[in-house]
């Protein structure tokens, strides 16, 4: 199972390193919503910056459970609030070289503050030798594997 559990986590860094926008749905209450984001990543870790009277920080708050969505992978994650974007260098780097404009324009302001999202458990779905099927990273418990559906 080592060699598929590096192997997926390769294929998620991958993913998310050449994506420039995720779906983030996050909930508080009875209320959930999602809307599509830019984001940043290390590794495995996400991050992402948003204003701190939005609706998705108010949930992040409240309820630290979220989840991402692009293309046919899904991502269950545990969100931390970092602070301002200027204390936090390593988002910075990273998101003024992936999305010059969006610095520019965002991440000085007042309001803003970074979010680091902690992956759980990666799913994609994926359909091999004809059928569909699941592979899922579960970071928790350290394993990968296949799921047929």
């Amino acid at each position: 199972m080592i060699s598929d559990y590096d192997a997926l986590i390769k294929e998620s860094v991958s993913f998310l390193e050449n994506e420039h926008s995720i779906i983030l749905a996050t909930s508080a209450g009875d209320k959930v919503t999602a809307r599509t984001m830019s984001h940043v990543n290390d590794g495995l870790d996400i991050y992402f910056q948003t204003g701190n009277r939005s609706e998705k920080f108010t949930q992040i708050k409240a309820n630290p459970q979220i989840a991402f969505a692009a293309g046919n992978m899904q991502i269950e994650a545990i969100a931390e609030i970092l602070g301002r974007p200027g204390i936090n260098p390593k988002f910075i780097d990273l998101y003024k070289k992936k999305f010059p404009r969006y610095y520019e324009v965002y991440t000085n302001r007042e309001d803003e503050a970074v979010i680091k999202a902690i992956p759980i458990k990666i799913t994609f779905y994926k359909y091999i030798d004809g059928k569909p099927c699941r592979d899922i990273l579960d970071l928790t418990l350290i394993k990968a594997y296949r799921e047929e559906i």
